[in-house]
């Protein structure tokens, strides 16, 4: 059986949809806490993919978080083994930061459902060909962006962040969105005391519910094809 290591880096930034579609390819997803306290391994031995969700910090607040350090360490000798890597939201910015891009606050916060407009490359991609039909509209929810790494593939953009995927060496992914986020794990990010922080970016909690309800279940079936196209990588 195939083993997949996901690193969650918040309290509610769990592995979602992606686990899921996982365990139904038959492979074992085992989620490692950073956030409070498990050790980042020192190499991808013994995993056959790495993915690595968002947070709520920044790639480059490795002085407050030192187990970004060791991700982005991992993450390095991830390629060099090449070991498939997915990295989401705060995983994508850390791939960036990796393999040589730069990471730094977005002209603005994107959060909410936004459109995501794919190039031509991405049409030959082998995790998104096919899947590109219609509107793709999935979560945002980050306030950073970053600079497509030497060698990467730009697949997709929106109109306030350039670079919202990207692959490289056939095997790294990098998605600036949340595939991941499906609807029981973002009633559990929204339904917190604080809304999830939606209302201090004047953000209704309630209607961007509602609005994950219309938007969700087109990014879900988009999910499930990338995710399980992802879990087949060498």
């Amino acid at each position: 059986m195939k083993r997949v290591l996901f690193i969650q880096n918040g309290e509610y930034e769990g592995p979602g949809l992606f686990a899921t579609v996982l365990g139904d390819c038959g492979v074992a997803v085992e989620t490692l806490h950073a956030w409070r306290g498990d050790k980042v391994p020192d190499l991808p031995r013994g995993w056959d993919g790495i993915a690595i969700g968002g947070g709520s910090m920044s790639a480059y607040d490795t002085a407050e978080f030192p187990f970004l350090k060791n991700e982005l360490s991992l993450l390095k000798e991830s390629r060099a083994m090449k070991t498939p890597v997915l990295g989401m939201c705060l995983g994508a910015q850390l791939m960036a930061a990796a393999y040589g891009g730069d990471v730094f606050p977005n002209n603005a916060k994107e959060i909410g459902f936004f459109d995501i407009h794919f190039t031509e490359a991405a049409k030959s991609d082998p995790l998104w060909r096919g899947s590109l039909a219609g509107p793709f509209r999935p979560v945002n929810w980050h306030g950073d962006a970053f600079t497509l790494p030497p060698g990467a593939i730009h697949l997709a953009s929106s109109d306030l962040t350039p670079n919202q995927l990207f692959s490289l060496d056939g095997i790294l992914y990098g998605l600036q969105f949340h595939l991941e986020i499906d609807r029981p794990l973002l009633a559990e990010m929204v339904t917190t005391d604080d809304g999830g922080g939606l209302p201090q970016h004047g953000i209704d909690p309630q209607q961007f519910l509602h609005t994950a309800e219309i938007a969700l279940p087109g990014v879900e079936a988009v999910g499930r094809d990338v995710f399980a196209r992802w879990a087949k990588l060498p």
